[in-house]
């Protein structure tokens, strides 16, 4: 093959594989910690492709699900009895950024989870907790589950940030007494219900 056909050739070779290795086309679910961009951070939502962002941590199994065709995804949460943890960051969790954590320091907050419990071994109880560092966390709140979906909530009052600005948390775990348990989740909202404490 002459010089004037490979050198083009090769290019086009390698420009074909730099392609399939970037996959420019394909759809990317967002990961990472949440964060208010493009949003208001003092009332952040995640439902449907931002439901990746959650983390497996340790503990626990993670499944993202389209019940039906063109249905929004939903999270499933499955954890084994033997899977005991404290730390929020230990199970499956959420991690909220910088901005968010800004946003939300010194105040209020409420969190309100959609969810439902499913599964062969269905959970009839989960528990949530929202981190702001590992010694100032709401502590696992216990709420029960049926099989449709519905909101539970909880109030938090967050503490000051400190000198510089860090991750807050949200875990959240089915409970398992014996063998497993799962559940879903829909949407989560993370908002704030009242002003920055001007002391803090």
């Amino acid at each position: 093959m002459s010089d004037r056909l490979f050198f083009p050739a090769a290019f086009l070779v390698a420009v074909a594989f730099v392609l399939l290795a970037l996959q420019p086309w394909a759809v990317r679910p967002p990961h990472g910690p949440v964060s208010g961009g493009g949003r208001n951070a003092e009332d952040v939502t995640l439902s449907g492709e931002e439901l990746h962002r959650f983390i497996a941590g340790n503990a626990g199994a993670l499944d993202i699900v389209a019940l039906q065709p063109k249905q929004a995804p939903i999270l499933r949460v499955t954890r084994l009895a033997d899977q005991v943890y404290d730390n929020p960051q230990s199970g499956p969790n959420l991690v909220f950024a910088e901005d968010v954590e800004y946003a939300l320091e010194n105040r209020e907050i409420e969190v309100t989870i959609e969810a439902r419990s499913t599964g062969e071994f269905a959970a009839s109880e989960f528990q949530a907790d929202y981190m702001a560092r590992p010694d100032q966390e709401s502590g696992w709140k216990t709420f029960e589950l049926t099989r449709e979906f519905a909101p539970y909530s909880f109030t938090y009052k967050t503490p000051p940030r400190g000198k510089t600005l860090g991750y807050d948390y949200l875990g959240v775990r089915p409970v398992a007494p014996d063998k497993r348990r799962t559940m879903e989740i829909r949407s989560i909202r993370v908002h704030a219900t009242g002003p920055k404490d001007a002391a803090g």
